[in-house]
C-alpha cells in the first residue's frame, strides 16, 4: 500500500478502493476485492458504536490502561455518534433528515441525546415548508445496542428474519417521535417511520479512520491504536413508509401552519457516523452528497484532516442501481469534491461553492442554497470572537437541495459544504 518506510503520518486512514473493483456477488460474506470493504447485511452490524452495554466503551476495541496518564487523557474524551436517516419525496418535493444524536464528554461525565429534524423543499415555492429543529431527549428508558427510547422518542432496529438472497432487505428501522413545543417555532412533531433496509458497506479495517498522537513510520501504521477516529457505516438504499407532521409558526399571522408528509416507498440514506475528538480537530472541511432517483442513487462523503494530520482528504462514494450496490470507492488526496464555481462569503471568507463535482460522475451546476448556519452563532460576541482568533476557527454549514439528474434520471439531491479551520 504504501512506497516508503521513511515517510511517517499521524493518520490512519480506511482502505483505499479502487472504484473498478467489481462488487464479487456471489458470495456470502459479500466482501470486496482483498478485503478492502465489507458489506453490511446483518441486523448486528447496525448497533450503536459506543457500546451502551459497556458503558459507553466502543464496540470491538480493547481498551488499555498506561497508568495515570492514560486515565487523565481517557476522562477528557469526546465522542459523538449520530444515525442518520436521510429521506426523499417525488410527490411533495420534500426531502429532510432525521438524526438521533448521542454525545459523552470528559469521558462519560456528562451524556445526552438530542433529536436532529430537517425539512426542506427542493424547489422555490415551497419553503415556507422549510424547518431545522433540534430537540434534547430526557427521560431514557431503554438505550441498548438495536433500541433507543425515551419519553417522546424512540429508534428501533430489527432483523428481517426471511430474505430470498442476499441483495434483500435485511433489517427494517423504527422511528417514532411525539414532541410538543418547546423553545422553538416548530409544534406538535410527529414521526411514523417504518424503514426498509438494503445492504450496505463499511471501509474495512473497521469503518475508522485513526488520529494518532505521534507520528509512525508508513509500514507500522495499523499496528498503532488510538481512541481518537472518524467512523462511517453507510446503507445507501433503502425505503420508508410512513406520516410526518408538524406545525410551523408563522411570522406574518403570528400562527401556526400545518405541514404533512406522507412517505410510501420513499427512498432513504442511513448512516451511523462516530466521532471520538472534538469537530476542530477531526476536519477542516468536509462535504457530502446524497442523490436519489426512481432508479439510481449517488451517496459521498468527504473530510479533510487538519494541519496537525497532515491536511489529508479522505473521500468515499458509492453508486446503487434498482437498490443494489453498483460500485464503492474510496480514496486519500485522489478523486476529491471539486468546486467548479464559488462565491464568496463576505462575512467569513469562505469561498461556498455553486456548481460542484463529485466522483461517480455527479455534478450539479445550479446549486440552490436553502441553508447558511453559523455554527457559533449562537454563543456570546466574546466568546465567538475567542474561538476564531486562538482556536483559529470559523465553522460555518451550507446546505443545498435541488432536482438534479443522474444517468439522464431526474431526481433530488441533498449537498453539503462544511467549513472549520
Amino acid at each position: 500500500m504504501f512506497d516508503s518506510k521513511k515517510n511517517k503520518t499521524k493518520f490512519a486512514h480506511v482502505r483505499e478502493v479502487q472504484v473498478e473493483d467489481p462488487l464479487l456477488k456471489d458470495q456470502e460474506d459479500r466482501r470486496g476485492n482483498d478485503d478492502a470493504f465489507t458489506v453490511i447485511n446483518d441486523v448486528s452490524q447496525l448497533e450503536w458504536f459506543f457500546n451502551p452495554s459497556d458503558n459507553g466503551g466502543a464496540k470491538n476495541k480493547k481498551k488499555k490502561s498506561h497508568g495515570l496518564l492514560k486515565a487523565m487523557k481517557q476522562s477528557v474524551e469526546t465522542k459523538v455518534e449520530t444515525q442518520t436517516l436521510y429521506f426523499s419525496d417525488y410527490k411533495s418535493k420534500r426531502c429532510g433528515f432525521v438524526q438521533l444524536l448521542y454525545s459523552s464528554v470528559l469521558g462519560g461525565l456528562y451524556k445526552g441525546f438530542q433529536l436532529n429534524f430537517k425539512v426542506f423543499s427542493c424547489v422555490d415555492e415551497e419553503v415556507k415548508c422549510d424547518v431545522w429543529e433540534s430537540f434534547k431527549l430526557d427521560e431514557v428508558s431503554a438505550f441498548e445496542p438495536l433500541k433507543f427510547v425515551s419519553k417522546n422518542v424512540s429508534f428501533e432496529f430489527k432483523e428481517i428474519e426471511f430474505k430470498d438472497n442476499i441483495y434483500d432487505k435485511f433489517a427494517t428501522l423504527h422511528i417514532r417521535a411525539d414532541i410538543p413545543q418547546q423553545d422553538n417555532n416548530v409544534k406538535d412533531l410527529k414521526l411514523e417511520m417504518d424503514v426498509s433496509l438494503l445492504p450496505g458497506f463499511m471501509i474495512n479495517p473497521d469503518g475508522c479512520n485513526y488520529y494518532l498522537d505521534k507520528a509512525v513510520a508508513l509500514d507500522k501504521l495499523y499496528s498503532e491504536e488510538s481512541n481518537k477516529m472518524i467512523r462511517h457505516v453507510f446503507i445507501p438504499k433503502g425505503v420508508a413508509d410512513g406520516k410526518i407532521t408538524y406545525k410551523k409558526l408563522n411570522s406574518k399571522s403570528g400562527k401556526y401552519d400545518d405541514f404533512s408528509i406522507l412517505l410510501t416507498n420513499s427512498p432513504i440514506v442511513y448512516i451511523d457516523a462516530v466521532q471520538g475528538l472534538q469537530p476542530n480537530k477531526a476536519a477542516s472541511r468536509w462535504n457530502f452528497l446524497c442523490f436519489q432517483s426512481e432508479h439510481h442513487s449517488v451517496l459521498c462523503m468527504e473530510f479533510t484532516t487538519t494541519s496537525e494530520h497532515g491536511n489529508k482528504t479522505m473521500t468515499i462514494w458509492s453508486t446503487s442501481e434498482d437498490g443494489k450496490l453498483k460500485t464503492i470507492g474510496s480514496s486519500l488526496d485522489k478523486h476529491k469534491v471539486k468546486f467548479n464555481k464559488t462565491h464568496k462569503d463576505k462575512e467569513n471568507g469562505w469561498d461556498y461553492p455553486t456548481s460542484i463535482q463529485f466522483p461517480a460522475d455527479f455534478h450539479e451546476d445550479h446549486l440552490r442554497l436553502i441553508n447558511r448556519y453559523d455554527v457559533l452563532g449562537e454563543l456570546p460576541g466574546v466568546v465567538k470572537s475567542v474561538a476564531q482568533n486562538i482556536a483559529h476557527i470559523k465553522p460555518y454549514i451550507y446546505q443545498y437541495c435541488q432536482e438534479s439528474t443522474y444517468k439522464n434520471e431526474k431526481g433530488v439531491s441533498i449537498v453539503e459544504s462544511t467549513f472549520i479551520s
